[in-house]
């Protein structure tokens, strides 16, 4: 693998390692603040939602109680039971007056009723929407009913002035019928008194809780879930109406099935959200506001959000920085390709250089390059020029050893660290009767005489051992069997490519000759 794909590899892979151990840490710390703020903001949104449902109850309360103390209510010139009584009759239809504008300003109203306590607990004045389309209208006196035995009746009636009956979320119903389409409403009553204290009857109001369920419902966000319970876990509000209300219904679906430990959470004080299980192991984050509507039954509203969206400032984020780190990659790849090229350019130029060198050939080095590459390759140059200077010097200096060698009148061989003769130079045949052929390749003391051979050698490891020219005399034995005395001149080098040997030598009666010599590699 290249050099320059290294770097850029590695320099890459330290920008990935630096982004994703960067990331990892900023998206756990943001999980660490976005998840506890999500929960908070889920858990205002729920209570705003409680507060809504709880401000109709309220609000019907206070309006009964306004209803049941005053003083018009008691009699002003008779007594409103006393259907004979003109004045009496009169302010029934003051009363259904003020009833219906109390439906109009108020669509959760469904209808407000007087029930006296005579005659069986019949009723005094009603307004409803029974109406052509849902209008709003004062019942006659032959639709008014009987309502003395009903438990909402029972109860409000021995209530003290001032205390306010609020009955169970439920389903209305006809003649012990539940109506459908399906009707959640709530009946808040107070009883009333004449000046006297003359228990009257009550006055009541039944809600109509669908618009503010509908609110409710519709402000759930993408993704979450709104549930509004009761005591006992049943679902009054849910997402899927066929789950409402089905303690009424003979389908019982509540909240603990869905929600397995929620309703331990609900019974306990802690109101503070959390990220819970559902019951298929999925994870939600999970709000609830526990409220007694108007001082009456205890109910729940509960919003859930999954995680994902619990979570979705931080993946938003995630995702954000997740493309700007694969900008920042493809930025650090092209700069990396880049910088190695400029890196490594300089480098691919010295080893050419190098490689030329070993090849004889002419080095061009990046002289003029920056930093470390370019003190390198100025040295290198000057390396290479003393190099080619050295190297022409000796080349100059064998070339003219070899035309000594080929011209010199003495007799020159040299030899091999056994003795074996390499080279020889021609005018061996004129001093010693051999051609060059014959010589090259035998041992030189066999053209040494016998009774001479071992002083000879003496002599070679003198010279050996001392690095030191040496002179002595040797018999050689010519051609044809004739001997001639030569003075020998022997040197020893140990040769740092080729090993050489040379030595000239002169017979005494003036006849250039020569004889062995050995040398060490």
């Amino acid at each position: 693998m290249k050099l320059s794909t290294r770097l850029t590899i590695a320099m890459v892979a330290l920008v990935l390692v630096t982004i994703a151990v960067t990331g990892v840490l900023t998206y756990r710390n943001l999980l660490g603040i976005a998840v506890p703020r999500s929960l908070e903001r889920l858990g205002g949104h729920v209570l705003l939602l409680a507060t809504e449902l709880e401000a109709v109850v309220r609000g019907a309360r206070a309006d009964v109680l306004g209803f049941a103390l005053d003083e018009a209510v008691g009699g002003g010139s008779g007594d409103i039971t006393d259907r004979s009584s003109i004045f009496a009759a009169a302010e029934r239809r003051r009363l259904a007056s003020r009833f219906s504008a109390e439906l109009t300003a108020k669509p959760w109203y469904d209808d407000l009723r007087i029930i006296g306590i005579a005659d069986g607990g019949r009723e005094i004045v009603r307004v409803n929407r029974s109406g052509a389309g849902g209008a709003i209208r004062a019942v006659t006196d032959a639709e008014l009913q009987y309502d003395g035995d009903r438990d909402y009746f029972e109860k409000t009636i021995t209530l003290a002035a001032g205390d306010v009956y609020i009955s169970p979320v439920e389903l209305r119903q006809n003649q012990g019928a539940v109506e459908n389409p399906h009707v959640p409403i709530m009946r808040v009553a107070a009883p009333v008194f004449a000046p006297d204290g003359r228990r009257l009857g009550i006055v009541i109001a039944n809600l109509d809780l669908r618009p503010v369920f509908d609110r409710i419902r519709g402000a759930a966000r993408q993704g979450g879930r709104i549930y509004v319970v009761n005591d006992s876990g049943d679902y009054l509000l849910h997402p899927d109406p066929n789950r409402e209300f089905g303690f009424q219904l003979g389908s019982p679906a509540r909240v603990q099935d869905e929600y397995p430990g929620l309703m331990e959470l609900l019974r306990s004080d802690d109101t503070a959200p959390r990220v819970i299980d559902d019951r298929s192991g999925e994870r939600l984050g999970v709000a609830w506001q526990k409220l007694r509507l108007g001082g009456g039954p205890r109910v729940a509203a509960i919003e859930t959000l999954p995680y994902a969206a619990l979570i979705a400032g931080a993946t938003t984020i995630r995702d954000s920085s997740a493309l700007a780190a694969l900008a920042a990659v493809l930025v650090a790849m092209i700069l990396a390709v880049i910088i190695a090229r400029s890196m490594t350019q300089p480098l691919g130029q010295m080893t050419r250089a190098v490689e030329g060198l070993a090849g004889d050939q002419p080095a061009v080095v990046p002289t003029e390059a920056s930093g470390e590459i370019g003190v390198l390759a100025k040295a290198f140059a000057r390396m290479d020029a003393e190099v080619r200077e050295k190297t022409a010097a000796l080349t100059r200096e064998i070339e003219e050893r070899s035309r000594l060698f080929d011209l010199s009148p003495d007799l020159i061989l040299t030899t091999d660290h056994a003795g074996n003769i390499l080279r020889v130079s021609p005018s061996c045949e004129a001093i010693a009767g051999y051609s060059p052929k014959e010589l090259v390749g035998r041992n030189g003391a066999e053209f040494v005489y016998p009774g001479d051979i071992e002083a000879a050698r003496a002599e070679i490891r003198i010279a050996r051992r001392g690095q030191q020219r040496r002179n002595f005399e040797t018999r050689w034995p010519r051609a044809r069997r004739r001997r001639r005395r030569l003075s020998t001149a022997s040197a020893w080098r140990a040769a740092s490519s080729t090993p050489r040997s040379t030595r000239s030598s002169k017979s005494t009666n003036r006849v250039k000759s020569w004889s062995g010599t050995r040398r060490r590699r």
